[in-house]
């Protein structure tokens, strides 16, 4: 844990300094909101806010209640419900959602519509394909390539369709 708080810290730290221009979007609701530069779409830098809707991110962004990234978001992102397309790096609350996830994933209920490679953590996981590790009470996969560690873990294409503990294939 301490680990990831490190991580973020470092992230939001450096966001003005990869992400070229700085900028700092500050959100009421969804479209409600401030940025420096005036762009409220396309975010490079901080987005924080009780809920915020951006077309893409890169950088860091944290809502209380709601985050919406419709296309790509690159480097971290938490709300209560995280919802996103593309996402590489760190996604997470207690509803986290994608169109496909290089990273990490986590929350009570982790969903990834497409293809995720890194590692998938929550109570509830699921993905279409996945190319690393869930670890959850209950993990689903259509196809895996690697390791599933939970309660009850199903993969279409496991070694077996259903595990208790483990399930897999490589």
């Amino acid at each position: 844990m301490k680990k990831i708080v490190m991580l973020l810290c470092l992230v939001v730290l450096s966001a003005p300094a990869f992400a070229g221009v700085g900028a700092f979007k500050l959100s009421l609701w969804d479209r409600a909101a401030i940025a420096i530069p005036n762009h409220i779409d396309h975010v490079r830098g901080v987005d924080l806010g009780l809920g915020s809707t951006a077309h893409s991110l890169y950088g860091v962004q944290f809502d209380i209640l709601y985050a919406n990234t419709k296309q790509k978001m690159i480097g971290a992102s938490h709300a209560l419900v995280d919802l996103a397309g593309e996402v590489r790096g760190i996604q997470g609350g207690l509803y986290a959602r994608a169109n496909n996830v290089k990273g990490v994933q986590w929350g009570l209920i982790s969903i990834t519509d497409g293809e995720m490679a890194g590692l998938q953590w929550g109570i509830y996981n699921q993905a279409e394909v996945v190319k690393g590790v869930q670890l959850g009470l209950v993990n689903y996969a259509k196809n895996i390539h690697g390791l599933q560690v939970g309660l009850v873990n199903i993969a279409d294409n496991g070694v077996f369709p259903a595990m208790i503990l483990l399930n897999g294939r490589f």
